[in-house]
């Protein structure tokens, strides 16, 4: 008798994801995704239209991980201690999954990752509508621009291997960075 196969979109992404994590972005291809799932080729597109929708989905769902983790952190938390919270858990996330990080956090990956692009987009505008932080005030453009940039900024040179620092002393300099960025906000206590 023939073993059937079954072969699901989860799986595809997750070993995916695994290659990622094992072999690094550039070394994620279809055919190496249908070795190690000792499939055809052809048998990955019945889940992806190509390598880009691949790396797309596997940024949709490094999104949805971290949106899961930050709506079950964020409960009954508001104004700056919310933003405490969001840069907390999406630090966290994108170093547990570091291998996956650079796909939100290189604005040249997410150039051709509309799908992940538009769901980090969302779950951004979804915190700061959350905080009334989306309304078109210059003031709260500029501060939410601020915390952005050294949330992003600072999780960058972390992953990138800039801050050459024990753990506990890069731990404390992020959380002084962010509580000097949230300090900023003038729009929400």
């Amino acid at each position: 008798m023939v073993k059937r196969r079954t072969l699901t979109r989860e799986k595809v992404l997750d070993q995916a994801s695994d290659i990622i994590a094992v072999d690094g972005l550039d070394h994620l291809t279809i055919r190496e995704l249908a070795n190690r799932l000792e499939v055809r080729p052809q048998s990955i597109y019945n889940y992806v239209d190509s390598l880009n929708d691949l790396l797309d989905q596997v940024g949709v769902a490094f999104v949805q991980e971290i949106a899961d983790r930050l709506m079950r952190r964020l409960v009954g938390v508001a104004g700056k201690e919310a933003l405490w919270v969001f840069a907390q858990e999406f630090r966290a996330g994108c170093l547990q999954q570091r291998h996956l990080a650079p796909i939100l956090l290189n604005p040249n990956d997410l150039q051709h990752l509309t799908a992940t692009h538009q769901a980090l987009v969302d779950l951004y505008k979804q915190m700061f509508a959350s905080l009334h932080l989306d309304e078109v005030d210059n003031t709260a453009l500029v501060e939410s621009t601020l915390y952005r940039s050294a949330l992003f900024g600072f999780i960058l040179q972390e992953i990138g291997g800039f801050l050459r620092l024990p753990a506990r002393k890069v731990d404390d300099r992020f959380d002084q960075t962010m509580q000097l960025a949230i300090d900023q906000f003038t729009t929400i206590q």
